[in-house]
């Protein structure tokens, strides 16, 4: 393979451009010692005009349309930008020829520490965002997903770098600012003496506030976010094969994805559309979230791999057919757990269901709290309880990725017998006390379990149902009940009992 000697890279003015740039021009020297990379900046209209609101701007490249120029005049040979920043359509001349590993895609929501009294108060929160999609998006989850009570969410519009954003944020009379949580974990996390001062900086205004993540269930992001399009003109063949090299193709294809969707409804940074793709290990997981043009609002919260039921299934045949009927146990608190909860500081506290935290309990705010589903954080947010975000029912081994703003200990709040899991430490919150099972479970079919302690009573109890048709969620549960199948076929993942109970019931 020809190699050539140098390579021009080419970023926007900002920092988080700055260190995105270096970070390709590093993998690239990790694969090709031999290239000399060449770094240059480049202000674009998006950075001079720092007053319009970006759906506002009149062209959707704001931020990369005088980059692409640089490159169609060979004034450069590769820009970086964030793929976010792309508008649909590039034109004849250049093309994206890959990306690097995807950075965590999410959004963070950052709000005053000294604003939380005044927001509980008034019922009424003000928070800076720009973005049709985020206010869309954050209106909903702001009034159900914090512990304020919020009858009333205001937007206003905030333009400019991440620190300036940070600066002008702390010394106005906003509550909340909303940034993606890639440009804070990368400012955060980079080699460069230069930015020392400025993730110093950041660390510093982050202790002024409480902050959550985002769920993508709830709140799905950008096409793009969090991932870079390394753009390079069509016809250079050799930068072309380098980029492959050091691109992660699975990153490339979700994000193809992603921007499908939102050229379906028109594209663009005007539209209240956030489209979301992300791997997991029994599939690609699909999340969309907005509000046309039209008015006409959608959603989807799905993966790809899902079993397809070719008939329906008699209601009979299914357990539970009523979510209430499926109580196997009483729980019994643990008193002693409560001192134990109370004594933590400076960890982070993983909740694996509503009734594993005691209605006793307090949290001392130096911890990180951390929830298995979107139900548990809505009971926790009743309790007045600030939740950092959620594993948003993917299971414990989903990436929490939050050990640059929170590198502390994980405990895990459980009850006596469950098993043992990816985090050790757990404080034992609840036993569970077996109740008679009520119904013949030998005739039935199709199981849907809540929990693995659920199915091991179950089994001990009607062992020949070991054979029949079972489903979880995709936590522990399912790699515990995996463990006990002979036939692993016969155990499949659904999202929720809803969505497993609606598959059997209307197959078509």
């Amino acid at each position: 393979m020809n190699l050539p000697s140098q390579i021009r890279i080419l970023s926007r003015k900002s920092d988080l451009a700055i260190i995105q740039a270096r970070q390709v021009g590093d993998r690239i020297n990790q694969t090709f010692p031999d290239v000399k990379i060449k770094y240059a900046i480049k202000k674009t209209s998006g950075d001079i005009d720092l007053k319009t609101p970006l759906s506002e701007m009149p062209s959707p490249g704001v931020f990369t349309d005088d980059l692409r120029n640089d490159i169609i005049t060979h004034k450069c040979d590769l820009a970086v930008h964030s793929w976010k920043d792309l508008p649909l359509d590039l034109g004849p001349d250049t093309t994206i020829a890959g990306t690097l590993v995807r950075a965590d895609q999410r959004d963070i929501l950052f709000v005053k520490k000294v604003s939380a009294e005044k927001i509980k108060t008034n019922k009424s929160i003000t928070i800076l965002s720009s973005s049709p999609r985020r206010i869309y998006n954050l209106g909903h989850f702001v009034k159900n997903f914090l512990p304020f009570n919020c009858d009333n969410v205001k937007f206003t519009n905030i333009r400019g770098n991440i620190p300036s954003r940070f600066k002008k944020f702390l010394a106005g009379d906003a509550d909340g600012l909303v940034i993606a949580k890639a440009a804070i974990d990368r400012l955060l996390v980079n080699d460069l003496p230069e930015f020392e001062s400025i993730s110093l900086q950041i660390k510093e205004n982050i202790q002024q506030c409480l902050w959550t993540i985002t769920p993508l269930s709830q709140n799905p992001t950008s096409p793009g976010q969090g991932a870079l399009g390394l753009e390079i003109r069509k016809n250079n063949q050799q930068l072309k094969t380098i980029v492959k090299t050091i691109s992660d193709p699975l990153v490339s294809h979700c994000v193809e994805e992603e921007r499908k969707i939102l050229q379906r409804h028109g594209g663009g940074c005007h539209q209240k559309i956030g489209v979301s793709f992300f791997p997991t290990f029994f599939g690609l997981m699909k999340a969309t979230k907005g509000e046309v043009d039209s008015g006409d609002q959608f959603y989807t919260w799905e993966w790809s791999n899902k079993k397809h039921i070719d008939k329906k299934i008699s209601a009979n045949l299914l357990y539970p057919i009523k979510l209430e009927d499926h109580k196997f146990f009483k729980r019994k608190e643990i008193e002693e757990s409560i001192e134990k909860i109370e004594g933590l500081s400076n960890h982070c506290i993983w909740v694996s269901r509503k009734s594993a935290l005691p209605e006793r309990a307090n949290i001392d705010p130096s911890n990180v709290v951390w929830t298995s589903g979107i139900k548990t954080w809505k009971a926790l947010v009743r309790k007045g309880i600030w939740v950092n975000g959620t594993a948003d029912g993917m299971g414990e081994d989903f990436n929490t990725n939050i050990g640059v703003l929170a590198p502390m200990p994980w405990v895990k709040l459980t009850h006596k017998t469950s098993p043992l899991s990816s985090i050790a430490n757990t404080i034992t919150t609840y036993e569970l006390e077996e109740l008679p099972i009520k119904e013949e479970l030998n005739t039935k079919q199709f199981f849907y379990w809540m929990s693995f302690s659920a199915f091991r009573y179950a089994i001990r109890e009607y062992p020949l149902i070991i054979k029949a048709n079972h489903a979880c969620g995709p936590g522990n549960t399912y790699k515990e009940i995996k463990k006990m199948l002979e036939d692993p076929t016969k155990l499949n993942i659904y999202l929720s009992y809803e969505e497993w109970k609606s598959s059997l019931l209307n197959a078509a």
